[in-house]
């Protein structure tokens, strides 16, 4: 059977997105990306051997992670390239994931836990605190729901916005409007202009996102 709920989940969310009060109702979902963005940041500094202060999440939904970080470029280089990158990865991830319905509950019951987690270990913002908590919670029941195609439907409707933010924000680099920017990181690291950086992660998201699609275009039942 086919995954027709990936599909209905992308028509919804492009659905909405081009109406006059898409930003407004998507608003939830964008928050949850910019999670997803900083707890990027915040994983591979701890995988480089850093420590993680605090991460931030604002109502204009932009976040910032801070940390110690070993003075290495290249550990500085992947911290900030784990933002972007990522979130594509989620995104990409969330999306095969969808194809199995009995590990959608198990998914969805992880990122609950593991946004609950952050809430008392990272966040250190009252708005970020109140959107996490939300979410970690709503999660959590979702993936208690009797009817199994909800938590799906639901895993489906992430995988499509974390990965249609994902590269939304990226194309939002080329056109910077004020503020340090994780392009403009990468800048002062490796002295190459901020736009070419961005243009190297937008390539990268698409085409792992073109591969996600090729490679899930076919059930499980189908594959040899």
């Amino acid at each position: 059977m086919r995954n027709n709920g990936l599909w209905l989940a992308a028509a919804l969310c492009l659905g909405i997105g081009l109406t006059p009060w898409g930003p407004l109702l998507l608003y939830p979902f964008t928050l949850f990306t910019t999670w997803v963005h900083e707890c990027g940041h915040a994983v591979m500094v701890v995988l480089m051997g850093g420590s993680v202060s605090s991460i931030t999440i604002q109502p204009d939904t932009s976040g910032l992670t801070r940390s110690l970080m070993p003075a290495g470029r290249i550990a500085q280089g992947l911290v900030a390239s784990a933002g972007y990158l990522g979130a594509t990865v989620v995104g990409c991830f969330l999306m095969a994931a969808t194809r199995v319905e009995k590990r959608a509950r198990t998914i969805l019951r992880t990122i609950g836990a593991f946004m609950l987690c952050t809430v008392v270990i990272w966040i250190r913002n009252p708005f970020g605190a109140v959107v996490v908590l939300a979410w970690g919670v709503a999660l959590l029941a979702l993936s208690r729901k009797g009817n199994a195609s909800v938590p799906r439907f639901v895993l489906s409707v992430l995988a499509i916005q974390v990965a249609l933010d994902a590269v939304y924000d990226i194309r939002a680099l080329f056109f910077p409007h004020g503020g340090r920017s994780d392009a403009d990181t990468m800048a002062r690291l490796f002295l190459a202009p901020s736009w070419l950086w961005a243009g190297a992660w937008m390539i990268i998201s698409v085409a792992m996102l073109g591969w996600t699609l090729w490679v899930t275009r076919v059930p499980l039942a189908r594959r040899r």
